[in-house]
């Protein structure tokens, strides 16, 4: 065994000890640079928009309506037909009453931590904000023919600003996503 007078690190492990090093630092600028935040907005408002087709979808298939009901307050929105009702499409004046109990409860779901409803972002077309969600009753209903209750828009927004916006048109049903990280909404 030879015993050397000098002391140090040798070149191998210096190298590995900076490569780790940038993995980690990689890792922690991701989160703390926004990144993070930004891809569970951008997750959150896909999973909406999923949601609201799979409403739209079981509505068709079915041959009754379904909506989805959404919580602004508690960031949450519950999935449901209304199987214990005669549907009548043909009379306006008897809608389906989606208050009495007689729901069936399909997907109930949360926002992720840290995005809520809501804009820090202004307007998208002009669409009020509020308390970020625009629909009637903060509902929104998909009838069997694909169409919904009405327009209106969901604002998701984080803690940094970045606010995402999932619409729908009343005369088609079409769900569309769009996104604004403080240079202009674009989808």
């Amino acid at each position: 065994m030879v015993i050397s007078a000098e002391k140090g690190f040798t070149l191998l492990e210096v190298l590995i000890a900076v490569a780790m090093m940038s993995i980690l630092l990689a890792i922690a600028s991701f989160y703390l640079g926004g990144r993070g935040e930004k891809s569970q907005l951008k997750s959150a408002a896909a999973d909406l928009a999923g949601t609201m087709n799979l409403a739209r979808a079981s509505a068709i298939r079915d041959a009754r309506p379904w909506a989805v009901q959404f919580d602004p307050g508690g960031n949450r929105y519950v999935v449901y037909s209304n199987a214990g009702e005669a549907y009548a499409p043909e009379d306006p004046a008897d809608p389906i009453d989606w208050t009495d109990g007689d729901e069936t409860t399909f997907r109930s779901g949360s926002l992720p931590q840290g995005v809520s409803f809501g804009s820090n972002q202004g307007e998208l077309n002009a669409v009020a904000i509020g308390d970020g969600v625009t629909y009637v009753n903060d509902r929104i209903v998909f009838f069997p023919n694909g169409i919904c209750s009405g327009s209106g828009t969901l604002y998701l927004t984080v803690v940094s600003g970045s606010t995402f916006a999932v619409t729908t048109l009343s005369a088609t049903g079409q769900v569309k996503i769009w996104s604004n990280y403080g240079a202009g909404w674009s989808n």
